[in-house]
């Protein structure tokens, strides 16, 4: 992720938005509950983005990299029964900058700005971002699974000894956070507000961390609809 470092600082110059300000998370946290029993096999079917539907996702996101904020307004098809994604992102005038898709194991840019062509890795780090909040890792059943006070706990171990970890918890038991933490790799993601849309309990704020590449991905979930295409 070394790319992020120099090269995706120029590119996001680019996009013409540096002003200064602290990385705060602008969503509420979910109101703990005292866990019940539950099974790993029961969180991870529960999961927010289990099952096999199609939904069009549209979103806001805000990137921060060291005191430099840049919007990015969006649209995804998100394939759950595929775990695959496209993700089209255009800047606050309304530039398109990339069409991207993503799956589980690998992406492929359709299109980039050739502004950000320029910069070796640019795909790549949105592609990573889509994968790690949306398609996996994901809890499997197998996951060691230790019951808190008010969250449920799974873990396992992931690639090239990074430890990968779930927490679950809330009224309806929701992931709250995941986070692979090892020498190659170090970020976790955050969801927030999660709301009844399209028949489903979906995430209303997101936000992730890489701390190895050092920035910050918020995500504002404005709208989900269940497509066929």
């Amino acid at each position: 992720m070394s790319f992020l470092r120099r090269p995706l600082l120029g590119a996001l110059l680019l996009l013409l938005l540096l002003v200064s300000g602290c990385a705060t998370v602008p969503f509420e946290r979910t109101e703990l509950t005292p866990v019940q029993q539950r099974s790993a096999a029961e969180l991870a079917a529960g999961l927010w983005n289990a099952g096999s539907d199609r939904v069009l996702i549209r979103q806001s996101a805000l990137f921060e990299l060291r005191g430099m904020r840049v919007p990015i307004a969006g649209m995804m098809q998100l394939d759950l029964g595929a775990k695959k994604a496209r993700l089209v992102g255009m800047n606050d005038m309304g530039v398109k900058l990339y069409d991207i898709s993503v799956d589980a194991l690998s992406s492929q840019a359709q299109f980039v700005i050739p502004e950000l062509a320029r910069y070796p890795g640019f795909a790549e780090a949105v592609a990573l971002s889509v994968r790690r909040i949306f398609l996996a890792p994901e809890p499997a059943p197998g996951d060691l699974l230790e019951l808190l006070p008010e969250s449920y706990l799974m873990t396992r171990q992931g690639a090239a000894g990074a430890q990968l970890s779930f927490t679950f918890g809330g009224a309806e038991a929701q992931l709250l956070e995941k986070s692979s933490r090892g020498p190659a790799e170090s970020w976790r993601v955050r969801y927030y507000q999660y709301q009844r849309r399209a028949g489903r309990l979906f995430p209303g704020g997101i936000v992730l961390d890489d701390d190895q590449a050092g920035y910050r991905l918020t995500l504002w979930i404005e709208s989900v609809e269940k497509t066929d295409e």
